[in-house]
């Protein structure tokens, strides 16, 4: 077992599985997700989501391999790319619910959860010592 806080392994696991899902949808199905965000569509709009939905895809596979990391290569590496990726993403998703670019549903939804996850990251980032060596220790 690589002593992961069981928060953080699930965390991670419904990271890995909502961005796996959200990315493969944004470069496999467009049109469902535009449809489901309340997005206007465009060739160019598209291969813009595409490009986004390949870098979503990229941090779900993170996410999903740093579950069997050790918290050291997790601390200086997975959590600050998900606190950061998840605190700009709060930033996206609010800015598009103040201009009626997302559907009020799904907007919210998707906010609260971007702000949760930055939350917990950040909780990790910030303030949990899990897996940091004590003076002393060996």
């Amino acid at each position: 077992m690589n002593g992961l806080p069981p928060m953080l392994k699930a965390t991670l696991t419904v990271s890995a599985v909502v961005l796996i899902i959200l990315g493969s949808g944004l470069m496999f199905a467009t049109h469902l997700m535009a449809a489901w965000y309340g997005t206007a569509e465009s060739p160019a709009g598209n291969n813009a989501i595409r490009t986004a939905g390949a870098a979503i895809l990229a941090l779900g596979v993170l996410a999903w391999i740093g579950k069997k990391q050790d918290m050291a290569v997790i601390r200086a590496l997975i959590i600050p790319i998900l606190f950061i990726w998840f605190s700009l993403k709060s930033i996206v998703a609010y800015l598009a619910l103040m201009d009626s670019v997302f559907r009020a549903p799904a907007g919210r939804a998707v906010f609260v959860c971007d702000v949760v996850l930055a939350l917990i990251y950040g909780y990790y980032f910030f303030v949990s010592r899990s897996g940091v060596a004590r003076a002393g220790s060996r």
